[in-house]
């Protein structure tokens, strides 16, 4: 039997970044590795970074090696002694925080505050202009953490809280997501000054970011096809919102949500399921991996349910995955 994997965050194959990526490495000169690069980044990356957001320049873009290299490099800097941040969360943060006290997420104006303003995963949910306004004035840090702000499937890329204001953001984002995990570039925006202060974190840790894995980025940014990606990633949402609603329409035990972005669904199970029981059917029956969501949350403990990756496999093992989702979950509800 297949294994099939409805867990992690990988894209899969894709044929739409694997025709870019191929194309990108066919135009580096390989001359370019001879060299040490700048810690700040390639700055014809950082330009054109700079030009998929708002009343920011390259100055104020720090490429690093993942964004979860910016996240170790932002709070190593600050040192804080607790954070507010919104849960669930990704695992990544979580674990650079371990020693550090995590509050609930409180909207106030009175701590650090970390959270996904578009597109949270697992749960899909973009905050309100309204509320990014209000949180754009704050005087207290806020670290606005977007790795899937590209990956949208309406008409615009939502707003920024940094796009409004910079002072006290800072913005981390990547290309894990809109080109490939493998590649390991991410990069942070904030405020000149600040950019000056991370840079010396930089040096310390491993000086530059790859100018292969850089020149990679700059180069597939250039046959501009985030477009066709986002098409591509809609359709993939859309067949695994179909094969829910044909398994589970008549079932009260387990919801899920319509995400407007980014490549997961996040599935609910009841108070009468007990979802970790259906993820161990899944993997020993039906050979169908799912996550748990206990590492999203910093108390450990888990809210009952999975979250669904709709991008990482074929349509064919897509709609296969969700059924054998679904036999599982009958298994558990009928309690066999």
């Amino acid at each position: 039997m297949e294994k099939i994997s409805l867990a992690s965050g990988s894209l899969g194959n894709n044929p739409i970044l694997e025709r870019v990526l191929k194309e990108s490495l066919s135009n580096i000169d390989p001359k370019i590795l001879l060299n040490y690069s700048d810690c700040l980044g390639l700055k014809e990356l950082r330009k054109q970074i700079s030009k998929l957001y708002q009343n920011i320049t390259e100055e104020n873009i720090m490429i690093t090696s993942s964004a979860q290299q910016a996240l170790a490099i932002i709070f190593d800097y600050f040192k804080p002694k607790e954070i507010s941040v919104q849960e669930p969360a990704y695992f990544g943060v979580l674990r650079v925080l371990k020693n550090i006290k995590i509050k609930a997420l409180e909207l106030e104006d009175n701590n650090m505050i970390y959270l996904t303003s578009n597109y949270n995963n697992p749960t899909g949910k973009t905050l309100s202009l309204e509320l990014k306004q209000k949180l754009s004035e704050f005087k207290n840090i806020i670290i606005e953490d977007n790795p899937h702000d590209f990956v949208y499937f309406e008409e615009e890329k939502p707003k920024n809280i940094f796009e409004i204001s910079l002072k006290n953001k800072i913005y981390i984002s990547g290309f894990s997501k809109i080109l490939g995990p493998g590649l390991r570039v991410g990069y942070i925006i904030a405020d000149e000054n600040l950019i000056s202060k991370l840079k010396s974190e930089k040096i310390t840790i491993d000086i530059f970011t790859s100018t292969l894995c850089q020149k990679v980025c700059s180069e597939a940014l250039k046959q501009d096809y985030l477009k066709e990606l986002r098409n591509y990633f809609r359709n993939k949402r859309d067949i695994a919102l179909y094969s829910l609603e044909e398994h589970f329409r008549n079932e009260d035990n387990f919801i899920w949500n319509i995400p407007k972005g980014g490549i997961f669904i996040l599935g609910e199970f009841s108070e009468k399921i007990v979802g970790k029981e259906v993820i161990k059917i899944a993997k020993n029956k039906y050979n169908l991996i799912l996550e748990e969501d206990k590492f999203t949350y910093s108390d450990g403990r888990s809210r009952n349910t999975t979250r669904i990756n709709f991008v990482q496999n074929s349509d064919e093992n897509l709609r296969e995955g969700i059924l054998k989702l679904y036999k599982s979950f009958i298994e558990v509800k009928n309690g066999s």
